[in-house]
């Protein structure tokens, strides 16, 4: 996986620019964009979680859903 950087401009509330300082500077983070680059790693793990979950329940009811090719992904791993 590549570590290539891309520049985004954010358009904060100004009480979540507020947090998102105070997180930075809580967790000694180098800059604002650390702290917002975490935001949206924990936003991409709660959706995976999310999506785990649903496939448990589709087992556990004996709806599996796999996509038409039977691959998830974590193949290559």
């Amino acid at each position: 996986m590549t570590n290539s950087i891309t520049r985004i401009s954010a358009t904060l509330p100004e009480e979540l620019r507020a947090f998102l300082t105070s997180y930075q500077e809580r967790h000694q983070l180098e800059s604002r964009s650390a702290a917002l680059a975490e935001a949206i790693r924990a936003l991409r793990e709660r959706e995976l979680e999310q999506a785990y979950r649903e496939l448990g329940a589709a087992q556990a009811a004996g709806l599996e859903t796999y996509p038409p090719d039977n691959l998830d992904g974590l193949e290559r791993f």
